[in-house]
């Protein structure tokens, strides 16, 4: 995963995207995935993550495929930086960064409840980070 397009963003936090959904387990969360003539949209419990895969439902989702993931937590902080997120076939997301993870990020989306969006970083996507000056 050496060749990650992201630009902008703070230092990624030492956390993985398994990392991430470990807690999520049990819990109702919606996954998109590209799909004819729009988004596959799939609402369900997350179960059986692994170093490669997730289920949502009885959907499997594969961590090198174009995908992202809503959860129904509310986001209580952001950082002061807007983010971009693209995804092949899915097209782009504008939020509000919370973190960078080491193989993800995970931000608000902008218009959009104030709930944690799920983006990988892998070959098919790519994320641009415009921060704010302290």
């Amino acid at each position: 995963m050496s060749n990650i397009n992201i630009r902008g963003c703070p230092a990624p936090q030492n956390i993985t995207f398994v990392q991430r959904l470990q807690p999520l387990v049990g819990r109702t969360v919606t996954v998109f995935q590209p799909g004819f003539p729009k988004l596959t949209r799939t609402t369900g419990k997350l179960s059986n993550v692994t170093p490669n895969s997730f289920t949502v439902g009885s959907t499997v989702v594969v961590f090198q495929t174009s995908f992202f993931i809503v959860t129904n937590e509310r986001v209580r902080k952001t950082k002061d930086c807007d983010l971009t997120a693209t995804a092949e076939d899915i097209g782009e997301l504008n939020g509000r960064l919370i973190r960078v993870g080491r193989n993800f990020v995970e931000f608000v989306q902008n218009p959009g409840r104030r709930v944690p969006t799920l983006f990988p970083l892998n070959l098919f996507t790519e994320v641009v980070c415009e921060c704010e000056e302290e």
